[in-house]
């Protein structure tokens, strides 16, 4: 079969299976073409110690063109620019009142998180002001370049086709001019150029076809097993064989179900103190355990509503097809970023690399190996290649075991030996026999597990149960409560603050007094707007019995350091009591 051919059959099996996109309505940044967006772009490059350079300037260049520069410098540096010039104030005030504007409406995405997360938000946002960000105005800038200068109605996918591992696998690359999530709806960030994809995974059968098995939209909060989805998942929607995504409104991030999705991001600067507020969460609040980050994290909303222009086959609009591969050139060479380098120390305001690379001029996984990306290495195609890897494991383990066995026979020989001669080499002897000992065991173990599998298989797995987080929609609020919780959500982290500061004045116990009233009446609010009374009753119990501790400790180090002592040394001897004595009960 000639490369032609072979082309041609990759192309119709991309279209067998290719994606319908439900946009939504006020998304300003539809997949587009790159050509378009290169030509429209400057090419810059950092010098060793930093300093930018300006490669190729907008209008000159060309896609054939970045291929030849990105070959000359096969290392991360690179970059284009989209916008050199962002909107000034009274240019965007004209943007936003133009009439043909696309409007989106959206909620408050703080109403939808506790006090706490709103609070570590605060930092978040703050934290803009000290990183290098896309300024304001880029936006608006970018998407009248996208509409005037390149070819909106037009969407390519950028499609590949591989095998590995017993599955065909089609991955379909959207290319976006510009992630406006931060400006458009208060998300993460801001970014021109956007990368995403939708891969779906042919399962190869004995009969000699493939057949649609799995999944996986690009996604936020999801890596691994929990990224993709089984074909015949009730959260997957299908038009024939076509699988529907519903892309985030600015971030384009792909969801199974439409709706509103809780994002929580956990940037760089305040992991740690997200986890210690996550820990105290889960310690003290046992109904935040099973919760994907414990109850506290930074807030994002996800708008994947997919009520406006749909993309797709049979809908508004078609795809045109482009494929590539491992040796497409721009593909290959260009390993630098597709938008702006902010030197945002973060990383989530600099441009993403391409659908090859990754930032640091790495192999993306989901290229490199996108079976295994996915979890998918350790899941068989079908059920016979899966007995066949048991009987296959279990041929090698009954060698591994013999081998076992005769190298016990032979350090336990050994070993009796030297304790008969009185050689000083029988402990390390004895070492060796006992990991060898162990090692054997585990094999065993191993093999009747397998040889059980194959005599009693086990019940056949149900679409979610390789999820360890199936990520939903939230619940949609009524208007009145959802309206209440917004307006409640804006100033209720403010006043925590105010009462908060209150504790620290040096104006007496009773100002402190004050404080700590007030901070537990906005506690008691939020508890209430949210439903959860009886959960803020437990967490109010354990606030005065730790604040209590603390004042009566810090009291009596005020009065006489040797008080504290004592009641430190009554409050472990008590302690101690308590766990000797369930120890002794359950004996």
């Amino acid at each position: 079969m000639t490369a032609e051919d072979l082309s041609s059959e990759a192309v119709a099996l991309l279209r067998q299976y290719e994606p319908v996109l439900r946009m939504n309505e006020g998304e300003l940044f539809f997949p587009t073409n790159v050509e378009d967006y290169v030509r429209c772009c400057d090419l810059f490059q950092r010098g060793p110690n930093g300093e930018r350079e300006l490669v190729a300037p907008r209008g000159t260049l060309t896609l054939d063109q970045l291929v030849e520069l990105g070959a000359g410098h096969q290392r991360p540096g690179q970059y284009l620019r989209f916008v050199d010039q962002p909107f000034s104030r009274l240019d965007v005030t004209k943007w936003r009142l133009r009439p043909d504007r696309p409007r989106f409406h959206d909620s408050s995405r703080l109403a939808r998180v506790g006090v706490m997360s709103r609070v570590i938000d605060a930092l978040s946002r703050a934290s803009l002001l000290f990183r290098g960000k896309v300024a304001k105005g880029t936006e608006a800038a970018a998407e009248v370049m996208y509409r005037e200068q390149m070819r909106p109605q037009h969407h390519p996918y950028y499609g590949r086709v591989i095998d590995a591992g017993g599955y065909t696998v089609l991955q379909y690359w959207f290319f976006y001019a510009f992630n406006d999530w931060r400006s458009r709806i208060s998300g993460v960030n801001d970014h021109e150029a956007d990368w995403e994809q939708v891969t779906v995974y042919l399962a190869h059968q004995p009969e000699g076809e493939a057949v649609p098995a799995w999944v996986v939209f690009s996604a936020h909060d999801e890596v691994g097993d929990d990224l993709r989805r089984r074909w015949d998942d009730p959260d997957l929607t299908r038009i024939g064989d076509h699988p529907v995504v519903h892309p985030g409104l600015g971030s384009h991030s792909g969801a199974y179900l439409s709706g509103e999705y809780l994002t929580t991001y956990e940037g760089t600067a305040f992991r740690r103190t997200l986890r210690v507020f996550r820990h105290i969460s889960r310690r003290f609040l046992p109904w935040t355990r099973n919760q994907v980050h414990g109850g506290i994290g930074i807030p994002y909303i996800d708008y994947s509503r997919g009520d406006g222009l749909t993309i797709g086959p049979g809908q508004q609009r078609e795809w045109t097809p482009v494929l590539i591969d491992d040796v497409t050139p721009w593909v290959f060479h260009y390993r630098g970023l597709w938008g702006n380098d902010t030197e945002d120390p973060f990383g989530g305001e600099r441009g993403p690399a391409g659908p090859r690379y990754e930032k640091s001029g790495e192999v993306r996984a989901s290229w490199g190996d996108p079976v295994g990306w996915s979890g998918l290495r350790k899941v068989a195609p079908n059920p016979v290649a899966a007995e066949t890897a048991v009987h296959a494991r279990l041929e090698a383990l009954h060698r591994e075991i013999a081998e076992l066995d005769g190298e016990v026979d032979q350090v336990q020989t050994a070993l009796r030996a030297d304790v008969a001669a009185g050689e000083a080499t029988a402990i390390t002897r004895e070492v060796d026999l006992l990991v060898l000992s162990a090692q054997r065991v585990k094999a065993r173990d191993e093999q009747l597990v397998l040889e059980r599998s194959l005599a009693s298989p086990p019940p056949e797995a149900g679409p979610h149960d390789h999820l360890a987080h199936r990520r939903l929609p939230l619940p949609v609020e009524q208007k009145v409560r959802r309206r209440f919780l917004a307006i409640w959500a804006s100033i209720s982290t403010s006043l925590l603050l105010v009462a908060f500061s209150l504790l620290f004045l040096p104006l007496g116990f009773s100002v402190m007094g004050i404080g700590l009233v007030a901070m537990f009446v906005i506690f008691a609010i939020e508890a209430l707007a949210r439903r959860e009374a009886w959960r803020f009753v437990i967490a109010a119990v354990i606030t005065f019995v730790v604040w209590t501790v603390a004042l009566a400790i810090t009291l009596a180090l005020l009065a006489d350091w040797r008080l504290a002592v004592v009641a430190l040394l009554v409050a472990a001897a008590l302690a101690l009591l308590v766990i000797n004595t369930r120890e002794l009960v359950r004996d």
